[in-house]
């Protein structure tokens, strides 16, 4: 597994890695900032902070356009990946935790066990329950990367990320990363953060507050049962 620096000062929202950019949205009110640094080496080449009343949460890159949500506001910013200057706001229902995309769908968490899928200008097509084989319900999705045909959340407050189907929302695998969560001892320093890396076929891994950030190569077996990082 490789190690690398992340700034430990920095609530992590939102967290993508796109055209040689890793694009980082940091929460808090009076706080929130949305960053672009190069990759991999993570050097800041831009930020942008936002209005004292934003609580910035999850993000995603879409044709050089980032989405990004506000956890309350019940609105979105559209913003130029190149400057990070904005561009449009987007509206929805409820409150808004992460976000990823495929193509022209986006994948909205909300700290449910639900995901919401949009098409390009944001509206909702359809919502689906998140559950594993046996029928059990998942709540507090947060974070969210879209990956391998799958859509990867963390748990809030739990150092797991499952793997779930966007076509049925079942859950098809979990990763447990209490050892990389032991070494982070305040409270809100949890895990939160999934890049993926599609070169190398890997997911940077990071958490709110985290000095690190941790590059894991999963093995993908076709059984669903729970599997642990290399």
């Amino acid at each position: 597994m490789q190690t690398a620096s992340h700034d430990k000062l920095s609530f992590t929202q939102g967290w993508e890695i796109s055209k040689a950019h890793i694009f980082e949205s940091s929460g808090g009110y009076g706080r929130s900032f949305i960053r672009k640094s190069s990759y991999p080496d993570n050097k800041k080449i831009l930020e942008k902070r936002l209005p004292a009343h934003w609580f910035a949460e999850g993000l995603t890159v879409q044709n050089d356009k980032l989405f990004l949500l506000s956890w309350r506001q019940q609105r979105g910013l559209v913003l130029n990946t190149k400057d990070l200057q904005p561009l449009a706001q987007f509206k929805y229902r409820g409150e808004g935790w992460g976000l990823c995309s495929f193509g022209d769908n986006i994948f909205m968490s909300n700290g449910s066990n639900d995901l919401q899928q949009f098409n390009a200008r944001f509206e909702l097509s359809r919502t689906i329950a998140v559950h594993s084989p046996d029928q059990q319900h998942w709540k507090n999705l947060n974070e969210l990367e879209c990956a391998k045909g799958l859509v990867w959340a963390n748990i809030w407050q739990e150092n797991r990320i499952i793997a779930i189907s966007p076509e049925t929302g079942e859950v098809l695998y979990q990763l447990d990363l209490s050892q990389l969560a032991q070494e982070n001892q305040h409270p809100e320093a949890v895990l939160n953060g999934i890049a993926y890396d599609k070169e190398q076929d890997a997911f940077w891994v990071t958490g709110k507050l985290w000095p690190k950030r941790h590059l894991i190569r999963l093995k993908m077996p076709q059984t669903q049962a729970a599997h642990n990082a290399d």
